[in-house]
C-alpha cells in the first residue's frame, strides 16, 4: 500500500517527469527493531516484503508507462561486506 501510494502521489503530480529512480528497499540487511520485524520476523535474507515491494513499484511503473525510463534499486550500509546476504536476499 505504501510503495504504490507514494509512487502514485509523485507521478500523478507536475513533478513526476523528475523522477528516475526509486529506493524501494534500504537497510534490510542491517534493519534492526524495524516496524517491519514485528509483522514479518527478523529472517533477513528471505524478507518476503522485499519482493512484493519491487513488484508493486514495477506494477506502479507499467500504469505510467515509465519501465524503461525509472530505475528500482535496492540500498543497504557495506553492501560489499555482506554480498552473499544481499545476493540471496534479491533472488528470494
Amino acid at each position: 500500500m505504501y510503495v504504490k501510494t507514494v509512487m502514485n502521489h509523485v507521478y500523478s503530480s507536475q513533478y513526476g517527469g523528475c523522477v528516475y529512480a526509486w529506493d524501494v528497499a534500504n537497510e534490510v540487511i542491517h534493519a534492526n527493531n524495524s516496524g517491519w520485524e514485528a509483522v514479518y520476523g527478523n529472517n533477513r535474507t528471505n524478507a518476503s516484503y522485499v519482493k512484493k515491494a519491487f513488484n508493486y513499484a514495477y506494477e506502479t511503473l507499467e500504469h505510467y508507462k515509465l519501465t524503461n525510463s525509472v530505475k528500482l534499486f535496492y540500498n543497504d550500509f557495506n553492501t560489499y561486506q555482506e554480498v552473499q546476504k544481499v545476493t540471496t536476499l534479491v533472488n528470494y
